[in-house]
C-alpha cells in the first residue's frame, strides 16, 4: 500500500511540478523510488609535473575523483598559459613554445575540488 501512496504522490507532483522536480525517499519494501548522490571529495591529477622536450610533443594527465564512485565523475581542463601548453577536453598536453609555470588543471564539474600539474616546455 506504501508503494502505491508513494507512486500516486509522485505522480501528482509529476504533473504539477514536473517531471524531474519530485524525490520521495523509499520505505522498505518500495521499489527504488529516491536518487542517491554520491559527492565529490577530491580530484587528483597525474603525474603532477611535466617536462617536455619539444614544440608539438604531447602527453596525457589523468584525473582521478573520489571516492570513485562520485555520481558526478565530469572534468574541465584548463591552461594558465595557451601560448606555451594547451590542454584538451580529456588531459591530452601539448606542447606550444619554451616556457615553465604553466599549471594545467583540472576542475570537477560542481568547481569546488581542483588538482593542477606544472608544465614546462625546454629548448
Amino acid at each position: 500500500m506504501a508503494g502505491r501512496r508513494i507512486f500516486i504522490a509522485s505522480l501528482i507532483c509529476a504533473l504539477a511540478l514536473g517531471e524531474n522536480a519530485c524525490s520521495y525517499p523509499s520505505q522498505p519494501g518500495d521499489p527504488g523510488t529516491s536518487r542517491y548522490v554520491v559527492s565529490v571529495q577530491a580530484v587528483i591529477v597525474r603525474p603532477q609535473v611535466m617536462h617536455f622536450l619539444a614544440i608539438g610533443e604531447t602527453q596525457q594527465l589523468a584525473a582521478a575523483v573520489f571516492p570513485a564512485n562520485a555520481t558526478d565523475q565530469a572534468i574541465a581542463w584548463e591552461s594558465t598559459d595557451t601560448t606555451v601548453a594547451t590542454v584538451d577536453s580529456v588531459g591530452r598536453v601539448t606542447a606550444k613554445a619554451i616556457g615553465s609555470d604553466v599549471f594545467i588543471t583540472a576542475y570537477t564539474h560542481d568547481g569546488h575540488h581542483q588538482s593542477s600539474a606544472n608544465v614546462t616546455v625546454e629548448p
